[in-house]
């Protein structure tokens, strides 16, 4: 499918005449209708057209002088033309570090091709106007004496070149000329060229269109309208082609893209517009890989590595080995930083409890540190680095991977287009390390857009410059208001504005811009019979009015497109008589969680105990709030074990207790300490013992304040049975009181003993531990020890006897025996929901339950179906 070969351009092939077009797509797009053109005709055999971008051609020009002899000098790509400038400006100690050298040498590139495109190369003298002009004056000088040091020649100075030499008879084109397509500008060094060719100028146009414009309400609705619209388009005609033609499609190519697959099938449209070939899956992957033996990798990077198809593992059981070990191990392991060198990974897989599964990870991984090309001293040149780059991915399993698609596979033949261009930096003969080889081997990859291959679908999604050179059935121009349509030109801060002004560049001259654009916008208002311009009124920065360009056309304004109803998918209702598997005999993994899961949603408990669904677990900066509530339950734990009595703490002075505070604080650190490399994680490191000081000093002062107390147990595990589940329970810690055994949970966020009321208990974790308690006729009490900063140190809970605790809560509940008994119905209850009952979505409290979980894409719960069955409960006073 595509747009059929206009006449006039095939005409103009007929004649011996060379088409050039002012872009890459416009090209492509007359060289497949020519294609399709000659396999209607019946031909199997046919020489390609002569069809060029100019950009294409120019180039194609040169290299016939370099093989007939009258040229010797190298034509730079644009990524050694960067490394020039780059070089150039790097050496220049008037430079500031406001901007960074890549940004600076892209301006000067951008600047010295104005100059020799408009033919104000000789005016460069006048440039001492300013700091930033004088600063490009020194560099295009230099740049001039480093080209002629290094005999090679930059793309901007091409056209002047070939018009030399075609004026001196070096150059020798067919008589029949050139085409021009749609051009709709010609800079003046281009002019000059063609001046000297026989020139025919062609406009590709639908005459008399059908064209009138749509306001919408808003982008949302403008966009929605467009989208219908080629469908309705589409269903009518199945054959059209289509154009959606959208300013600044880069920025909104993500919403297009949603909404357009919403209402269209995706196979219907693509977009021109490629993306970076570095933020391509395959390229990512590669490049992170190149990069980890230099530097460490944020876990954020880490993860797509460990489940990506392009750092693959030999069997599908190595793959889900290496998935669990970064759900499991990875995102749970103690760092101050989110992030990891190569040698700690690698430890990290060497100590994994399941290491034995984790070899090929372990080999691959192995094969990037081996042998390490951090040393300055260790140089060669940029092909030696781009042949070793190929053999590090190779050696990872990376490039095989990439045969396995099309699309993969197109990248992968991108990618090495970048290793070859990187090899082309040996023009000067550096020699870098492999750090600096791997910089600007990444920048190329940044640089170079991938776009696949066309699939010639029916509805293209364009740039305003891209249309030339074809016809459509149908255009639609999106956003076109006052504040998008024209755009403004862009400025070079580093060409005089005078001097801007007067070569005509559209930027300084307004009127100039506006007549170009008038130009392109009736060009565009011919390229199909019928064609709809439309703008959104409302915008979140104020109101829209339709682009000023519009007036010419004589437009007929309508109503934005509705929607078309359509027949809602038919759906077949089945029962669902199968039941959940048994669960295995023995310990349920999962302890007194299962239950407080159960309560809150039956389908969260069955996702995340039965099917092991796990919510990705983010890292930040140093420690999170489980980290430092572990430290905090570790360090109460040494405490405790080294005094086991509240006499024994009463009797430590003041130092004593000081210091054996901070040996159990630097205790309960040392394995965050442990992974401390840095000036900034040690001094991290301190401010959490300051932290942890401030917060544990006034909980031992509270800690004497209570009834006389002995700690009996710490962190002591248990197997306990209720219902038909058997748990490992293990209790922060059990005081012995004059009144009876306290449980304690230690708890530095907010907890209530209101959590443990209704037969859905919010926190069933110490009610679990009480009634399943082995010496429950000596249980006096259970309780939450609140470790919180400031004023909300307390236990709160409740005492069945006096002497357990100073203020128990206000129940309403008798006695203590009685309410174990209610609690053990209530738990019981919900472990033999666990284990037999259907695990649906119920949570206890709509929205809130939900909100902090972490299934609600695996459950796909539908917010419309449920009602707030939240309950108002009162707040329990301690």
């Amino acid at each position: 499918m595509g747009s059929p070969l206009p006449p006039e351009i095939l005409e103009a092939l007929t004649r011996g005449q060379t088409i050039l077009t002012a872009n890459q797509r416009a090209a492509r797009t007359l060289r497949h209708a020519y294609d399709q053109a000659q396999q209607s005709a019946g031909e199997t055999l046919w020489t390609p057209p002569a069809v060029f971008a100019l950009d294409t051609w120019l180039p194609i020009l040169h290299h016939q002088l370099t093989l007939d002899g009258h040229e010797s000098r190298l034509l730079l790509n644009g990524t050694q033309e960067h490394t020039l400038w780059r070089a150039i400006i790097a050496a220049d100690p008037a430079v500031s570090g406001l901007r960074s050298l890549d940004s600076l040498a892209e301006m000067a590139a951008d600047a010295w091709q104005i100059l020799h495109l408009h033919n104000g190369r000789t005016r460069l003298r006048e440039f001492n106007v300013s700091t930033d002009t004088r600063a490009f004056q020194r560099w295009a000088e230099a740049f001039d004496r480093a080209c002629a040091r290094h005999a090679c020649l930059a793309a901007a100075q091409l056209p002047a070149e070939l018009t030399a030499a075609l004026t001196a008879g070096n150059l020798v084109l067919p008589e029949s000329g050139v085409a021009l397509v749609d051009f709709d500008t010609i800079a003046p060094a281009y002019e000059q060229f063609f001046a000297g060719l026989p020139v025919d100028t062609i406009r590709i146009t639908i005459p008399h269109p059908t064209r009138s414009l749509r306001p919408a309400q808003s982008e949302a609705e403008e966009l929605r309208a467009a989208a219908q619209w080629a469908r309705d388009f589409l269903d009518h005609a199945p054959t059209a082609t289509i154009a959606i033609v959208v300013p600044n499609l880069a920025d909104r190519l993500p919403q297009i893209d949603r909404v357009f697959s919403e209402i269209i099938s995706p196979q219907a449209f693509e977009f021109s517009l490629g993306q970076p070939l570095a933020e391509t899956a395959p390229i990512a992957a590669a490049l992170n890989l190149l990069r980890w033996p230099f530097e460490s990798l944020k876990l954020e990077a880490i993860t797509p590595l460990l489940l990506s198809p392009f750092f693959d593992a030999t069997t599908p059981e190595e793959a889900q080995a290496a998935a669990e070990f970064d759900a499991f191990e990875l995102c749970r392991a103690n760092l101050l930083r989110p992030e990891l060198s190569l040698e700690a990974m690698i430890g990290l897989v060497r100590r994994a409890k399941r290491a034995d599964r984790l070899t090929s990870l372990l080999n691959r991984l192995q094969s990037l540190g081996a042998p390490r090309l951090d040393s300055e001293t260790w140089v060669q040149p940029h092909a030696a680095w781009a042949d070793h780059f190929r053999q590090t991915l190779e050696a990872t399993g990376w490039s095989a991977a990439t045969n396995r698609d099309s699309i993969s596979f197109q990248i992968h033949r991108r990618w090495e287009s970048a290793l070859d261009e990187l090899a082309t930096l040996d023009f000067d003969n550096s020699r870098p390390t492999a750090a600096a080889a791997l910089q600007s081997l990444t920048r190329i990859a940044r640089q170079a857009i991938f776009a696949p291959e066309s699939r010639h679908a029916p509805i293209q999604i364009l740039g305003p410059l891209e249309p030339g050179g074809t016809t459509f059935d149908a255009l639609w121009f999106l956003s076109a208001d006052d504040q998008n349509w024209p755009p403004s030109a862009p400025t070079n801060p580093l060409i005089p504005w005078h001097i801007q002004r007067d070569l005509g560049l559209p930027a300084a001259d307004p009127i100039r811009n506006a007549a170009l654009a008038q130009t392109l916008t009736n060009r565009l208002a011919h390229s199909a019979p019928e064609v709809v311009f439309s703008y959104a009124r409302h915008i979140e920065d104020g109101e829209r009015r339709p682009s000023p360009l519009l007036r010419a056309l004589d437009l007929t304004t309508t109503d934005a497109h509705t929607e078309t109803p359509h027949q809602p998918l038919q759906f077949d209702d089945f029962e669902d008589t199968e039941s959940i598997p048994e669960l295995a005999p023995g310990v349920t993994s999962g302890g007194a969680r299962i239950l407080e899961l159960q309560a809150a949603c039956s389908f969260r408990a069955f996702a995340e105990i039965r099917l092991h669904s796990t919510e990705p677990d983010s890292k930040e900066l140093g420690l999170d709030a489980r980290d430092r509530g572990i430290q905090v339950h570790e360090i109460m734990q040494l405490f405790w074990d080294q005094l086991h009595t509240q006499q024994a703490l009463r009797d430590l002075t003041s130092s004593e207790r000081d210091e054996l505070l901070d040996a159990c604080i630097n205790e309960g650190i040392a394995r965050a300490a442990s992974a401390a490399k840095t000036p900034w994680e040690a001094a991290y490191l301190d401010v959490q013992r300051s932290r942890l000081r401030a917060l544990l000093h006034p909980w031992l002062d509270f800690e004497l304040t209570r009834p006389a107390f002995a700690v009996l147990q710490q962190e002591e595990k248990h197997l306990r049975t209720i219902g038909p589940l058997t748990l490992e329970l293990r209790a922060d810690r059990i005081d012995e009181t004059q009144g009876g055994l306290l449980i304690l949970d230690y708890k530095t966020g907010a907890a209530s003993p209101s959590d443990w009321k209704s037969d859905r208990p919010d926190a069933p974790q110490l009610p679990l531990y009480a009634v399943l308690f082995e010496d429950a006729d000596e249980l006096g009490g259970l309780a939450f020890a609140l470790l919180r900063a400031g004023d909300d140190l307390a236990l709160k809970g409740f005492a069945g006897n006096p002497g357990v605790l100073d203020k128990p809560a206000k129940m309403d509940w008798a006695t203590l025996p009685d309410q174990l008994e209610d609690w053990y119905r209530i738990l019981a209850n919900l472990a033999e929901a666990f284990a037999h009952n259907d695990p649906i979505a119920d949570p206890k409290k709509y929205p809130q339950t939900c909100q902090r979980c972490g299934q609600r894409m695996l459950c796909r719960l539908d917010p419309t179906t449920l009602t707030n069955t939240e309950d108002d409960e009162e707040s329990i006073d301690a």
